[in-house]
């Protein structure tokens, strides 16, 4: 016979309550009290909500986001939809009594990266776990998670007394990092966060007095209207930023990785205590001795330390050099990796007499390298590129487009690659991964069947 499915919600409700009123007699009970594989019973007080709950509680669960968490809780407590009750019990999934600690997992500076970006909204959904598995499938080893991004908004609650200050840490994406680090560690997969450091919109705008200003007219440096530049030369912005990288460091990540490390492409700007850029120390100085001070301060963490560069300052233009403050061969020697940005669609077209380079990804890429790879000739640093994997600057742009690149990085003397897309979409950089791996299968089987042709004539 079959039960009324609200006769089977009612049986669940009545057998919550009454383990509750068995097992937890005293009322709510906190964390620190809580087994290994215990389901507690939560008694719903007015003005929580699910979402609320799930936070509390998620630290203490195998769910990886909030909204996992939820959709486990309304499970297990037969609830559909998202509302609940005041004194309504429900069953949290408790598997341990205590927060995750992740631990960082040294690498050498050469090692291997093959990864991905994940931004702070994908951290946060059911997106995370299926890009992992694909990322695993497609052989890829390395996630970048977003610690800092453009916004200037923090993706987890930071305790550095600033990001407080000026609400950086006021929208958390997950309440729990080093839970989502412990995950990938189980998983084999090395972690690195971005940290977007002079390009800060909320500490530009919170703190005026941090902002880069027009060497001309003294005013606040706008981008698309807003302040967005903050001082590099600054000690309150560069102390800011290493608080955050030693935080995160000791949360147990493996690579911190340094983004907009750098001045904005403008050339009248005013940074320090003095006039205009003419009259101030080099832009490359500054952004080289704060390198410098970052390597040396996070030296007892074990982590590895990258850098995100322009893919256009390896190509010899004093300009791009001097405004950006990027001249590889000083910030070579200050960390351990150096990951230029070789979009083929960034590059302007015409480029060095190359039409249409958003259509040449293999010749961008190999060309770039080559040109890198002489700048860090005899240096500490690892080459490790990003590679464009979204459909801009290009009417071509498929699986075979990301397949250029990767094969020439495969050619080049670059360790590894990172793919880039802002919307974490890698739909067609999986199949070109797949392309990938059976060129390689291929061109091993070639080799194998000549050398054992060989052996036979011989």
């Amino acid at each position: 016979m079959l039960i009324p499915k609200s006769f089977t919600k009612i049986l669940t409700y009545i057998y919550v309550a009454f383990f509750a009123l068995i097992v937890f007699p005293a009322g709510n009970i906190s964390a620190q009290h809580v087994q290994k594989d215990t389901k507690l019973i939560h008694r719903v007080r007015p003005g929580e909500s699910l979402n609320k709950i799930a936070r509390r509680y998620l630290p203490l669960t195998e769910e990886l986001t909030v909204e996992d968490l939820v959709e486990k809780i309304k499970v297990l407590s037969g609830i559909e939809g998202s509302l609940i009750q005041p004194k309504q019990w429900l069953i949290i999934p408790l598997v341990r009594s205590s927060p995750l600690r992740a631990k960082t997992v040294p690498k050498q500076r050469d090692f291997e990266a093959k990864g991905i970006f994940v931004n702070r909204y994908t951290m946060a959904s059911h997106r995370m776990k299926r890009l992992v598995d694909d990322l695993v499938a497609a052989g890829g080893n390395t996630v970048i998670l977003d610690g800092k991004d453009m916004s200037g908004n923090l993706s987890y609650p930071s305790r550095v007394r600033l990001a407080e200050e000026v609400g950086s840490n006021a929208r958390p994406v997950t309440r729990d990092l080093a839970k989502m680090i412990h995950y990938l560690h189980e998983g084999g997969i090395h972690v690195g966060v971005r940290l977007v450091l002079f390009y800060d919109q909320l500490l530009a705008e919170k703190k005026p007095s941090l902002a880069l200003r027009d060497g001309v007219t003294g005013d606040i440096l706008l981008e698309n209207g807003i302040p967005a530049w903050v001082d590099p030369s600054n000690l309150v912005v560069q102390d800011y930023n290493l608080a955050i990288a030693k935080e995160l460091a000791e949360m147990g990540v493996d690579e911190i990785q340094f983004d907009y490390i750098r001045f904005p492409t403008q050339e009248n700007v005013q940074y320090g205590e003095v006039g205009p850029s003419e009259e101030t120390v080099p832009r490359y100085k500054i952004i080289s001795d704060f390198l410098a001070r970052a390597r040396r301060e996070l030296a007892t963490h074990q982590v590895l330390l990258s850098i995100d560069v322009f893919g256009i300052v390896a190509w010899g233009r004093s300009k791009d050099v001097e405004m950006t403050g990027q001249k590889i061969e000083e910030l070579a020697s200050n960390c351990d990796v150096i990951s230029p940005m070789i979009y083929p669609s960034h590059f302007h077209n015409p480029f060095r007499g190359i039409v249409d380079p958003g259509e040449r990804p293999y010749l961008l890429v190999s060309e770039t390298c080559r040109r890198f790879s002489r700048l860090l000739k005899d240096s500490r640093a690892t080459l490790r590129p990003w590679i464009q994997a979204f459909p801009l600057g290009t009417d071509h742009f498929d699986e075979g487009y990301v397949f250029e690149q990767l094969k020439a990085l495969d050619e080049s003397q670059a360790r590894g690659w990172l793919l880039w897309s802002a919307g974490n979409k890698y739909d067609v950089a999986w199949k070109a991964l797949a392309e990938s791996i059976n060129d390689a299968f291929g061109q091993e089987s070639l080799t194998y069947i000549m050398d054992k042709s060989a052996e036979i004539n011989h």
